[in-house]
């Protein structure tokens, strides 16, 4: 039994090791999204003055309240990056992915499934879900949901009493502190609790309706963990704002745009929702269990923004290897292939503190090296390289050089959309027109943006410098086209000059 035994007791670490050096081989992909720049600015920012309430990086919108409801995301991010750099903060956000990840694989390699089907699955869920590992705040929210529904499947099966749920409340504090994704968090636990009312009066479950009324209280003590924050009731409102308020934001803003299917990456979403419907259509005529069922709230939710395709995959996986023992596929293979599936005759120990150990380890082995200033590949010193296809890395030398050095400068500079943060984080002494926190420009700023880039460039740029100034300078994405904001500044020769133009970027000073 022991033999049997054995590769179950500690696949955790072994998955860990294989998922992060898998994400770290590609890890640039971590550092493809802006938020990365300015998420950390904002934590330094908050360090060194104190909370911040207002608008400090654009010239557009300076001076407007803004609420950092990622602030604590933010300054974790900050120590982190005073600490070792984006090397470090690249090394430790694909820790967080895998070491999620490894405890998923484990539990299922748990219930007796071979491990190669086992691992196969929670691959097919990584890459469901990859489309969102970005060096961001966002990873607590993947994790947060996780965490969310096994304490929910605990819970409804009688394994948790109420004092052990109770520790739903000091997390959500936490999660509500590092990610608006928690509103997704507090969403589920309230599904769960209509989902668990209906299933007692239906008499599907055992829960007694005391266990219902401390769950209640529990999820809204989560709920009041949302207010306390150094923001109080307007991190709240913000949440809201980007969730409900901009309407426009789906057909403007990628990660919040519903599902395409033309889109080769939202493939391994679609598979891992077939397998899990399948599978889970496959436990009846067994009434599921409420926890099984959440996740298709979050699957059709990925329809409608694909952002919400990266909180459905871990909770696929989390709840198919809860419910797998249960289909039929599980009890034919069980007696016709007990070498492709067979139940466990014990029930295995915790897989995640052996697993966050080796996360531990691995950590600070990588950050030794790059703090010993060894070039290893993916791990040591500048293993955060940023691409120079979508950075305007190759322009930091003109960027630093013209870059406003004393208040009275006004450095106000056009740029891209996806240019803003880079310069908030890079080079702070110019003041940017744009930048991706969506929230602080507003549905009709960013549609007005979006079409000025199509169409009426010229007519755009003249209300936009009558309201906000005069542009001292330009960055903009190269482009051939004929129309355009680089067509725009580079047609323009007797009012702009061109200082550098790469094949990613144009930086134009006016004359």
């Amino acid at each position: 039994m022991m033999k049997k035994l054995l590769p179950c007791v500690w696949p955790g670490p072994a998955l860990f090791v294989l998922f992060w050096g898998t994400l770290l081989v590609g890890g640039s992909r971590f550092l493809r999204d802006p938020g990365q720049f300015w998420h950390t600015r904002v934590g330094e920012d908050t360090l060194d003055s104190g909370f911040v309430r207002t608008d400090p990086y654009t010239f557009t919108h300076a001076g407007d309240p803004w609420v950092p409801y990622q602030w604590l995301g933010e300054v974790a991010m900050a120590l982190g990056y005073r600490a070792g750099g984006f090397d470090l903060l690249l090394v430790a956000a694909v820790a967080l992915v895998a070491g999620l990840y490894a405890v998923l694989g484990s539990r299922f390699i748990a219930t007796g499934l071979h491990p190669i089907f086992a691992v196969g699955v929670t691959a097919l869920s990584l890459a469901a879900g990859s489309t969102h590992f970005h060096v961001r705040p966002h990873l607590m929210t993947m994790i947060g949901m996780a965490i969310t529904l096994f304490a929910l499947m605990k819970f409804e099966r009688g394994d948790w009493s109420l004092r052990r749920v109770a520790w739903l409340i000091p997390l959500f504090w936490i999660w509500c502190n590092i990610h608006g994704g928690a509103l997704g968090g507090l969403a589920t636990l309230a599904l769960a609790g209509v989902g668990f009312g209906i299933w007692k009066l239906l008499g599907w479950n055992e829960l007694s309706w005391r266990d219902l009324f401390g769950y209640g209280l529990i999820a809204a003590c989560c709920g009041i963990t949302a207010f306390l924050s150094p923001y109080g009731i307007e991190l709240v409102k913000t949440w809201l704002y980007i969730n409900n308020g901009m309407a426009k934001l789906p057909q403007l803003i990628e990660e919040h745009a519903p599902l395409r299917f033309d889109d080769r990456k939202m493939w391994g979403f679609l598979a891992l929702g077939a397998i899990y419907i399948g599978l889970l259509a496959s436990t009846l005529p067994k009434r599921p269990k409420i926890a099984w069922l959440l996740p298709l709230f979050w699957f059709v939710q990925g329809f409608f923004r694909v952002r919400h395709g990266a909180l459905f995959a871990p909770l696929a996986v989390l709840a198919m290897a809860d419910f797998w023992p249960h289909t039929w596929l599980a009890r034919g293979l069980a007696i016709k292939r007990p070498d492709v599936y067979s139940p466990p005759p014990v029930t295995l120990g915790r897989h995640w503190p052996r697993i966050l150990l080796a996360g531990l380890v691995c950590v600070s082995l990588a950050f030794a090296i790059q703090q010993a200033g060894l070039t290893v590949p993916f791990l040591g010193k500048n293993c955060a390289a940023l691409d120079s296809t979508l950075w305007p890395i190759e322009h930091d030398a003109v960027l630093a050089a013209n870059e406003p050095k004393s208040p009275g400068q006004s450095g106000r500079v056009f740029c891209e959309y996806i240019y803003g943060a880079y310069f908030i984080h890079r080079f702070p002494g110019y003041r940017v027109f744009v930048d991706d926190r969506c929230e602080v420009f507003g549905d009709d700023f960013l549609e007005a943006y979006v079409k000025a880039d199509e169409a009426g460039t010229a007519e755009a740029m003249a209300i936009w410098e009558d309201r906000f100034g005069r542009f001292e300078f330009a960055l903009t994405a190269s482009t051939d086209r004929d129309d355009g904001f680089d067509a725009y500044f580079r047609t323009r020769p007797e009012l702009w000059d061109c200082l550098q133009r790469t094949a990613t970027a144009s930086f134009y000073k006016r004359r």
